[in-house]
């Protein structure tokens, strides 16, 4: 009789032990769940933080590259080119090699 109750409570305890296993794994998941969601939060929050200081920075480099009222470029055709080349960099890229290649040509011509 003392064999055949130990092969009952056996599956029982493997049971229970495999129930408990699952909890825990289960606690452990949130726990992780919980710690990348406010990792993702404070980086967000980072990340918008420097996106307004490199905003701000960039406003303050075009203040001091082209002052108001100095010469015919003004600061909105400065922000219209640089939003062109964000738009087409391809263009722009070839266009740019290809005034460099020009000059590049009268340079040794002069030479």
């Amino acid at each position: 009789m003392g064999a055949l109750a130990h092969k009952v409570v056996l599956p029982t305890r493997v049971k229970d032990k495999v129930h408990d296993a699952k909890e825990t794994a289960q606690s452990k998941v949130g726990i992780v769940r919980q710690h990348l969601q406010t990792g993702t939060e404070a980086l967000q929050d980072k990340a918008d933080g420097v996106m307004q200081e490199a905003r701000g920075v960039t406003n303050q480099a075009l203040a001091k590259l082209v002052p108001p009222g100095v010469g015919r470029i003004s600061r909105r055709r400065i922000t219209n080119v640089t939003g062109t080349v964000r738009r087409r960099p391809v263009p722009v890229a070839a266009a740019v090699l290809s005034v460099l290649m020009v000059l590049g040509l009268l340079i040794r011509r002069n030479r």
